[in-house]
């Protein structure tokens, strides 16, 4: 099965990474913090909550394909070392088929059987890049990045350890006349709908999305150092040399150690607003795609989720979405956030 025929099926990846900050977003956690709510997405940052090892993370998603993917890498992290892991889901070369063998009887029937169906995923493709998002910022990296700038230049940047130097080279070889124009054309609300996005996620979008982002990727590449970043790294190479923090070897073992502590659910977020209290609750971006007419009563159903002093976290990518909550971060945390795509991350307290 070609990629492009995947992404029109009813149920596929949307997302095979997380591209939310982590390490900004753990940053709210507190030490008395045991339980945790978190959009599961692609999983990673809902693992990386386990770093801590005394907690339990409750992680959800209504995307089908995305709970088989989160499965999937749980059991992965559970059978495999980190240097097989980061073959397994194509971080770096090796045998993904067999690895996947390996874990196979390790997955639930229904898990098995969609990555059974659709082995080219896990063979050809691999799991890092199965995401139709992942496919948009590749298709960025390989076909737009090269009539931009030179590899060498692109290189340069991307592993970029300085920030002055970094800067240097994006003013004087990246940032030109033919990125603004290619920025501008690919980073579109059309383009993005067909190559990277659901439709339906625009939905409630005002303002031009190409124009945004690329004053946050100027924004970004001017404040954050290039090689230690991992979402910028995806963006400009197509895959990671800077790590995402779930990989990184100090954390990997004991996410490993503390995997039996985090359960995927199959569910909306209203189900799992519903279903306990929590002491934090990672939202992800998910108040995008609803309109602002909801936003209090998810006020009010958050804050009876929340235990006493418990926080809620979330990003904006174009609209604006508030809670009647008292807001304990400022406009400062968008200068270290790693991940440019962003023009709101926020935290409220009970």
């Amino acid at each position: 099965m070609k990629i492009k025929e995947y992404y029109k099926e009813k149920e596929y990846i949307h997302y095979s990474n997380c591209h939310e900050d982590f390490d900004l977003l753990s940053s709210y956690l507190k030490v008395g913090d045991r339980k945790i709510l978190s959009v599961a997405s692609a999983l990673d940052n809902s693992l990386g909550f386990l770093a801590r090892g005394d907690v339990t993370v409750e992680a959800f998603d209504y995307n089908i394909a995305q709970v088989y993917l989160c499965r999937l890498k749980k059991a992965a992290i559970a059978e495999l070392d980190r240097e097989e892991f980061l073959e397994f889901i194509g971080v770096i070369g090796g045998d993904s088929l067999g690895f996947y063998e390996k874990i196979s009887p390790f997955l639930d029937e229904a898990t098995k059987k969609y990555f059974d169906e659709h082995i080219f995923l896990v063979k050809d493709i691999k799991l890092v890049h199965a995401g139709r998002f992942e496919y948009y910022l590749r298709t960025f990296s390989q076909k737009v990045l090269p009539l931009v700038a030179s590899k060498k230049h692109i290189k340069e940047f991307a592993e970029s350890e300085d920030i002055e130097e970094q800067k240097r080279i994006y003013g004087k070889y990246i940032d030109n006349l033919r990125l603004k124009f290619l920025f501008k054309i690919f980073f579109s609300e059309a383009v993005m709908k067909r190559l990277g996005r659901d439709k339906e996620f625009f939905k409630y979008n005002k303002g031009s999305l190409s124009e945004s982002l690329k004053k946050r990727f100027d924004k970004g590449v001017s404040g954050v150092v290039n090689g230690t970043n991992p979402y910028i790294n995806y963006t400009l190479t197509g895959n990671y040399k800077a790590l995402p923090f779930y990989l990184r070897e100090e954390n990997y073992y004991k996410i490993k150690e503390n995997i039996g502590n985090i359960e995927i659910h199959y569910a909306a977020m209203d189900e799992m607003l519903a279903s306990g209290k929590y002491d934090f609750i990672n939202l992800s971006d998910v108040f995008e795609y609803l309109p602002q007419s909801s936003m209090s009563d998810y006020t009010e159903k958050l804050k009876a989720s929340l235990n006493e002093n418990g926080r809620v976290a979330f990003w904006n990518m174009l609209n604006t979405r508030r809670l009647d909550l008292e807001r304990i971060n400022d406009e400062s945390d968008l200068l270290k956030d790693k991940a440019f795509f962003y023009k709101d991350f926020l935290v409220y307290e009970k």
